[in-house]
């Protein structure tokens, strides 16, 4: 009934907004009236090619300056997602990543085998690795998030939906610059600085920098095995810098050039209990591996614009980058104690290199067209090590009764076993290209085209996967050992080879493992070809509608062991209602969508092991609205609501969390089942974020207190297609309906460039889940099989601060 009242609510002000606009084209214009909504933020977005304003964008995009950023308190991409429609952004401990979804679709693979479905630029130019989604968001012209796929004129893999990053740009017209210093509880401390400055009167630099540190959120519980002053897990201490040159060499040539670089050396997040008892410190952990993040990202980036004519304009973007990372993660998080694992990035280095060419047209025609070519190459090398180890009951009751740290390394008869992951050289080539045109029939009517080829080749070359001795034929306490088993136990001697553990900067071989290495050789190569059509219709100077069709595609991913899938390909029908009513007072933007998956890219880790699958298909369907209501100069409301329906076609499938937690094995004892209709991670069925600010004058300035509020209802967060629940752990892989809440009191001084600012971030202390896994996969594995112990990753507690900025 809300959907059919909505609908009919839209039809009925896009038949009398079109009929008055029709008059309006009969009538001589009426004079304009000043009005509250005149004072408006309008931003200029870029996501079809061509600068326009977000309000004549036939796309369900949501764009925000770096003021509005900074009074929500956003730094990076996980705390703007109550901002944006249905955007979830969860953290990642393993490798310093996030996972990005959007309307219930994203990635869950974030090493170097995979893509994300979210994909992610900074000024235009794509961004591989999804650690590159947690790079501090500072000194930016404005951020913009396009949802749905954007096939046919972004670079790679936008199938849910593309985030772009646009930085300030250097001026030549004078010298002008900014600073902030904000200071909050679990001493946090972020410090900003811009400044601009004019070289002659066609060169320009601007340079910014950031720095934002601050303690961890996770406790350590007594008996942790930490060295004192190690970082708490969720500790962060990132900083940035940028410079940019403007060169104008001619009126018609510009080419602006850009060095960045971005370091994050915190403690990166840890899994926490899923299942918390009664009156347990959520925030708190049994740790034997203190979290260690180093994690650094090169960019240089070249943007040239040139008009070799009049009405041609062309664009060529090229970069360069390069990501490395170390760090080492607490694997079992203390759920299990006497038993160790240890996740270790060893070495890690990912190279890309993007190319593309723009030509489009900027004449006055009804015609108007954009075509283009890209090129992108990625090579990536890592070593992730995993340690496992278990002392005996003896050795863990004597250890908790003299009260000292609950893991030792294991002796003689105790067990140990390890794997490593080597990847020399795994590589990415991809090529497109692209071109996009519209035709205005008349004054209301405008008809888009566009298509894209794209051909990708993936190869991995003499990649090792090693499993020391016999992983995962593991040795649960208490057990009657197997030989192989008995194989894993430490033996009389000094060293790895004795251990089976290979510790930080071990050497793996036959050797020191007790075993040979699975080989990852591998070859993939793909071309798809994606499309969209598009029809707006001007309903009046201030309603836009418009429907399309398109198309997408992920590339297909390789696999551990040389395995690979099919890719994931897309096609989404959507209808678009843009306005500006009530004499520019309320901005309303709607859009209704579904979605088309067919072999849909999943990932899920089995044995240790990360595994991509093609599921059979899926359906997404809902409606998305955007307001901002200005009713007075001094009130705003904004928000945004989300309806989701997002389910699984028919697929036969084994639920492995259900077979571990029933002593089954997928392939062998566990049955295959049908997941048609189950619903997908990250997709509430409403959503909805509510914003109020109020400007009060008091003689020497403004008071403008803030508050937002966002709410979900029920979602599924767990790892795999099946949301049904775990025997014996109901609702383990749910997050139940919640409401967070984030308020502000800022002070802006008359004629005075500074701004001051109080701010309370979750300030019921809400604890949220945003994925949920099973710690100890194996049947068979030390913790098994008398207990199945999940995990969740968590956001961040309430905090509380201020800010002072300053302008120049």
């Amino acid at each position: 009934m809300k959907k059919t009242v909505l609908a009919l609510s839209i039809a009925q002000m896009m038949l009398s907004g079109g009929v008055a606009y029709a008059q309006q084209q009969q009538q001589p214009p009426a004079a304009a009236t000043p009005a509250a909504g005149d004072n408006m933020e309008k931003i200029i977005v870029t996501a079809t090619r061509r600068d326009t304003l977000v309000q004549d964008t036939p796309l369900a995009i949501t764009a925000y300056t770096q003021d509005t950023l900074a009074n929500n308190q956003v730094k990076d991409l996980a705390t703007m997602t109550a901002m944006v429609p249905s955007l979830v952004v969860e953290p990642h401990s393993d490798s310093g990543g996030v996972h990005v979804y959007m309307r219930g679709v994203g990635s869950a693979n974030h090493t170097e085998l995979g893509d994300p479905a979210v994909a992610f630029y900074v000024d235009g130019i794509y961004v591989p690795r999804p650690q590159g989604a947690t790079a501090l968001m500072y000194d930016l012209n404005h951020v913009e998030v396009a949802r749905g796929p954007q096939g046919t004129l972004n670079g790679r893999n936008s199938t849910a939906g593309a985030v772009n990053l646009v930085s300030g740009a250097p001026s030549t017209a004078k010298v002008f610059g900014s600073a902030s210093v904000t200071i909050g509880d679990y001493h946090h401390i972020q410090t900003q600085a811009m400044i601009n400055i004019p070289l002659s009167d066609d060169i320009a630099l601007r340079i910014a920098a950031i720095k934002d540190q601050h303690d961890g959120y996770v406790d350590f519980l007594k008996g942790s095995n930490v060295s004192p002053g190690a970082q708490k897990y969720g500790a962060g201490n990132q900083s940035g810098a940028r410079a940019s040159l403007l060169w104008k060499f001619t009126p018609e040539l510009k080419a602006t050039f850009i060095a960045d670089y971005y370091s994050d050396t915190g403690a990166g997040n840890i899994y926490l209990s899923a299942e918390p008892k009664p009156g347990q410190n959520l925030r708190s952990a049994l740790i034997d591996t203190p979290g260690n993040l180093d994690q650094s990202i090169i960019t240089a980036k070249t943007k040239v614009e040139w008009r070799p004519m009049e009405g041609i304009a062309t664009q060529y973007l090229g970069a360069w980058s390069r990501l490395k990372r170390t760090n080492a993660s607490d694997a079992d998080a203390g759920f299990y104690p006497g038993f160790k694992a240890e996740n270790r990035t060893e070495w890690s280095q990912f190279d890309s290199v993007s190319n593309e060419v723009q030509v489009r047209s900027e004449y006055d025609s009804p015609l108007q067209w954009v075509g283009g070519l890209f090129f992108f190459r990625e090579k990536n090398k890592v070593r992730f090590d995993i340690d496992r180890s278990q002392i005996s009951e003896a050795m863990l009751a004597q250890d908790i009764a003299n009260g000292s740290v609950i893991f030792v390394q294991p002796t003689v008869g105790q067990y140990a076993s390890a794997m490593s992951f080597i990847q020399g050289d795994r590589e990415l080539h991809s090529k497109a290209a692209f071109a996009q045109a519209s035709y205005d029939i008349d004054p209301v009517w405008k008809l888009t085209a566009g298509a894209r080829y794209t051909k990708d080749h993936k190869f991995d070359i003499g990649g090792q996967n090693w499993a020391c001795p016999n992983w995962p034929d593991n040795a649960p306490r208490g057990a009657t050992l197997t030989p192989s088993q008995i194989a894993q136990l430490v033996t009389p001697g000094v060293g790895t080879i004795n251990t089976h553990n290979i510790g930080p900067g071990g050497v793996v071989n036959q050797a020191t493992c007790g075993n040979t290495y699975g080989d990852n050789t591998a070859d993939l190569a793909y071309g798809q070809a994606t499309w969209l059509g598009r029809v707006e219709y001007k309903v009046s100077p201030d309603i836009l509608t418009f429907a399309s069709v398109t198309t997408g595609f992920h590339s297909p991913a390789i696999g551990d062991g040389g395995a690979t899938t099919k890719p994931e390909k897309l096609t989404s029908y959507e209808l678009g209602f843009k306005s500006d009513l009530l004499n520019k007072q309320l901005s309303l933007n709607i859009d209704a969508f579904w979605m088309k998956y067919k072999d849909k890219l999943e990932s899920q880790v089995v044995n240790n092991t990360l595994q991509n699958f093609n599921a059979a298909g899926a359906s997404v369907k809902g409606v998305e609205a955007e307001w901002m209501w200005r009713p007075t100069s001094v009130d705003r409301f904004s928000g945004n609501a989300t309806w989701l329906k997002a389910r699984y076609d028919d697929f036969l499938s084994c639920d492995v969390d259900a077979a571990r937690a029933n002593g089954q094995a997928c392939g062998t004892t566990a049955p295959t089942v049908n997941v048609g209709g189950t619903v997908l991670k990250h997709a509430p069925t409403f959503a909805s974020t509510l914003m109020y600010e109020r400007d009060f004058d008091i003689g020497k300035g403004r008071i403008t207190p803030r508050i937002s509020a966002h709410y979900e209802t029920k979602s599924f967060v767990g790892s795999g297609a099946f949301a049904n629940d775990v025997p014996g752990h109901p609702g383990v892989k749910m997050q139940e309906s919640y409401t967070t809440l984030d308020l502000s009191l800022r002070f802006e001084p008359r004629n005075k460039a500074y701004t001051a600012e109080l701010f309370v971030n979750n300030a019921t202390d809400k604890e949220v889940k945003y994925d949920a896994i099973e710690v100890c996969t194996q049947v068979g594995a030390p913790c098994q099989p008398t207990q199945q112990i999940w995990a969740a990753y968590y956001n961040n507690p309430r905090t509380f601060g201020g800010r002072v900025s300053v302008k120049f």
